[in-house]
Parts: structure tokens; C-alpha cells; sequence
């Protein structure tokens, strides 16, 4: 390789290495809404609010659609679905569905996770990929993760309007 070329791809390098901290994810990326979607059919079956709560991370489910169908079946506003797998049978959308996830350097780590079928919770981290957010739930070494994908104003409900996040409060299950 010529002297110029080779000075040429050095300089080109370093750029790139410049460049990359300004396309990192950090954990503030997290927060915010997300939409779990049905793979097959496209539509929207989820919408969740991620916030932060003394200095710690939260999710909560704000909007419900059919699993099969894709239609409104309700929002926080006016919660009737039942976690019926606890005890206390909680509204699902009154309550965290993932709780107190600690920062750490790149994610978000050490909460728990509730699977609202089962009734059980897991141990979890979260964090922003290719603007995408994983959650990972784990036992021991295995983990399943779900992914959630940014929301836009089209995909609330019409005429609603989502709380602000700096104003929800933790209601674990």
C-alpha cells in the first residue's frame, strides 16, 4: 500500500472511532414509550411507558390492544384487565411490570420482571439496540428476551393522551 492511501485509511479510522460514542446507546435511551408488535400481522399490541424513579428504571404497560386482533381493548385511563395470577388480582395496567433496574455502564440492570401469566418474576436488564429495547428476563443463566420498538404519535389511540413520564409514580405487583 502507497504511503498516501495508507495515511489516507489511518485518518478515515480515526474518524470512525471519533464518530462512534456520538451513535452510542446509552441507558438514558431507554426511556420513553415502546410498542410490543405482532410479528405476523404487523399491528400494535402494547404500548409501554419507561421511566426513571430515583435514579432507578421502570416499565408499565399504558395501552392494551387484542393479541389476535389488533383492536384498542383499553388504556391507563380506564384499566379493567386483571393480573389475575396474583393474589391481590391488580389492574395490569396500574402496575410495573419490570421494577427498580439499577444503571450501569452501558443498560440497566439487577430488577425484576413480572410475567403477568404465570404470576412469576424474573430477574432482569434492559437496553437500547439499533434503536430497539431489549428486556431480558432470566433464571440463573438462561433468559428469554423481548424486544420493543419506539413509539410514534401515530400509534397512540386517537385522541389519547399518554401521562408524562416524570409524573408516574412506582406501584409494584
Amino acid at each position: 500500500m502507497k504511503a498516501g492511501t495508507r495515511n489516507i485509511v489511518i485518518i478515515a479510522g480515526i474518524c470512525m472511532a471519533m464518530l462512534n460514542p456520538l451513535f452510542a446507546q446509552t441507558p438514558e435511551d431507554a426511556i420513553g414509550f415502546w410498542k410490543t408488535v405482532d410479528e405476523k400481522e404487523g399491528f400494535t399490541t402494547s404500548i409501554m411507558a419507561v421511566y426513571e424513579y430515583e435514579e432507578k428504571l421502570y416499565g408499565r404497560i399504558i395501552v392494551s390492544f387484542d393479541e389476535k386482533t389488533g383492536a384498542l381493548l383499553e388504556t391507563h385511563r380506564n384499566p379493567s384487565q386483571r393480573i389475575k395470577t396474583i393474589a391481590d388480582q391488580p389492574k395490569l395496567l396500574e402496575v410495573d411490570l419490570f421494577w427498580e433496574l439499577e444503571r450501569a455502564e452501558d443498560r440497566w440492570r439487577g430488577g425484576r420482571i413480572l410475567d403477568p401469566r404465570s404470576g412469576r418474576s424474573f430477574t432482569c436488564d434492559c437496553w437500547v439496540d439499533d434503536q430497539k429495547l431489549i428486556l431480558r428476563g432470566r433464571i440463573g443463566p438462561f433468559g428469554l428476551n423481548s424486544v420493543f420498538y419506539p413509539v410514534h404519535q401515530r400509534d397512540f389511540p386517537a385522541g389519547y393522551a399518554p401521562p408524562e413520564l416524570n409524573r408516574i409514580v412506582p406501584n409494584k405487583p
